[in-house]
C-alpha cells in the first residue's frame, strides 16, 4: 500500500518530480564519468609503464636511489651470473643509467644517459635503432619532449660527456637515430638512450647495470646481494599518489554536484509535506502510524533515485559508450606533467564496484534528505494536521 501511495504522490507532483529525477540523473552521470576517467587514466598509465619500463618486474641496484642525485654517478652493480642466460634469450633486459652533459649545437644541457641492449624486445622502447656500425657516430634515441627542449631532430650530431669509474671525463659524438613518441615522460624528459655496450665502455664498467627488467616476476630469483626487487606497489607509488592528489582536488566538484541533487530532493519533499499536511493528518486519523508516514516519504525519495538510475542508463549510455570506444584526449601540453597516460586518448572502463558504490552513496543520501523533513511532520497531532497547522 505504501509503495502505491508513494508512486501516486510522485506522479501527482508532475514536473517537480521529473525535474528532481533529471537532476539526480545528471549528477549520477557526472559522478560516474569523472570516476571512470580517473580509474581509466590510472590503468592506462600503469599499462604504459609496464610495457615501456617495468615489464613483469624489476630489480634495482642497491647503490641507486632515484631520489638522491649524488648516488647516480655510481648507480650500478655487476650483473648477477644467474641472469646472464636470461639476458641472452631476452627474458631479462639490463639498463645502465648515468648522469651526463650534452652539447647540442654548442649549448650545454644536463641529461641522463641510459644504456639498453639494442637486441632486446621485452620493452617497447625502439632499441633496434641503437645498433651501430664501425666508423659511424654512435646512434642515440630521444623522445619528443627531449627533442623539443634540446632542439634536436633525427640525424643531428651532438657531443655527450660522462664521468667514468675512475673519475675521468669521457666524451663521444652521438647521432639521433630516431625521435620516438614515448608515452612515459620519465623515459623521455631529459633522457638520451644509447646501446648498453657503448655506455659500459664509455664508463669503463663492463658487465654492470642499474636496473634489470624481468619478463615475469619469477625471474627475481636471479637477484644477488647487489640488487633488490622493487615491488609493483613501490614502483607505482608516485603514480598512485599523483592520481589520488588530483582526484582529491575534484572532491569539491563532487560535493557540489551531490549537494545540488540533494537540495532539489529536500526542497521538493519539504514543500510536499507542507502542502500535504491535511492529507497526513487524515492518514494519521485513519490509523497510519508515525513510522509508516516517515516510511512513505522516505520511499518517495528512494523512488526518485530509482527513476534517476533508469534515466541515467538511458541518457548516459551514449556518453559512456562514446568515451569507452573513442576515448578522452587530454589538452595539449599535459605531457609536461611527468606522468604516463597523457600521450594517447584515455578509453574509459566502468567497473561494477565503481558504479555500484556511486549508486549506493546517492541512494543513501537521497533517502536521508527525504527522511529529515518527514521526521518532523510525523510528530504532529492529527487534529493540528487536519487544521493545516
Amino acid at each position: 500500500m505504501l509503495l502505491k501511495l508513494a508512486l501516486r504522490n510522485i506522479i501527482g507532483n508532475g514536473w517537480r518530480s521529473l525535474i528532481n529525477v533529471f537532476i539526480i540523473a545528471l549528477v549520477l552521470t557526472g559522478l560516474i564519468w569523472m570516476e571512470a576517467m580517473w580509474f581509466s587514466w590510472l590503468r592506462l598509465a600503469k599499462t604504459q609503464q609496464q610495457e615501456w619500463e617495468f615489464a613483469g618486474g624489476i630489480l634495482r641496484a642497491k647503490s641507486y636511489d632515484p631520489y638522491d642525485v649524488f648516488s647516480w654517478e655510481r648507480a650500478y652493480a655487476p650483473i648477477p651470473l644467474a641472469a646472464q642466460a636470461y639476458i641472452a634469450d631476452g627474458g631479462i633486459v639490463p639498463v645502465l643509467i648515468s648522469p651526463s652533459v650534452i652539447y647540442p649545437s654548442g649549448r650545454m644541457m644536463n641529461a641522463m644517459v641510459k644504456g639498453i641492449p639494442h637486441s632486446q624486445d621485452l620493452l617497447k622502447l625502439p632499441s633496434a635503432d641503437l645498433q651501430s656500425t664501425a666508423g659511424d657516430p654512435i646512434p642515440a634515441i630521444i623522445g619528443t619532449a627531449m627533442a623539443k627542449s634540446a632542439k634536436l631532430e633525427a640525424g643531428d650530431i651532438f657531443t655527450l660527456r660522462v664521468k667514468d669509474s675512475a673519475g675521468a671525463f669521457n666524451a663521444i659524438d652521438l647521432q639521433i637515430a630516431r625521435v620516438m613518441d614515448c608515452p612515459v615522460p620519465s623515459l623521455d624528459i631529459g633522457t638520451v638512450w644509447i646501446d648498453l655496450a657503448a655506455l659500459q665502455e664509455l664508463k669503463q664498467i663492463p658487465g654492470t647495470a642499474t636496473t634489470l627488467a624481468l619478463r615475469n616476476a619469477s625471474l627475481s630469483a636471479v637477484s644477488s646481494s647487489d640488487f633488490k626487487e622493487i615491488p609493483a606497489k613501490e614502483f607505482f607509488a608516485d603514480l598512485d599518489q599523483m592520481v589520488k592528489t588530483k582526484a582529491s582536488g575534484q572532491s569539491l566538484l563532487f560535493l557540489m554536484l551531490i549537494l545540488l541533487a540533494m537540495l532539489a530532493v529536500f526542497d521538493t519533499q519539504a514543500l510536499a509535506i507542507f502542502k500535504r499536511r491535511k492529507e497526513i493528518g487524515m492518514l494519521t486519523a485513519l490509523g497510519m502510524t508515525k513510522r509508516q508516514i516517515i516510511r512513505l516519504f522516505t520511499m518517495e525519495g528512494a523512488l526518485y533515485m530509482a527513476g534517476a538510475s533508469m534515466l541515467t542508463a538511458i541518457l548516459g549510455f551514449p556518453l559512456f559508450y562514446y568515451f569507452g570506444a573513442k576515448g578522452f584526449s587530454l589538452p595539449a601540453g599535459t605531457e609536461g606533467f611527468g606522468v604516463a597516460g597523457f600521450n594517447e586518448p584515455i578509453k574509459f572502463s566502468y567497473p561494477a564496484p565503481l558504479i555500484v558504490s556511486t549508486l549506493i552513496i546517492l541512494f543513501l543520501l537521497t533517502v536521508l534528505v527525504s527522511w529529515l523533513p518527514a521526521r518532523k511532520i510525523a510528530r504532529m497531532s492529527p487534529t493540528a494536521a487536519l487544521k493545516g497547522k
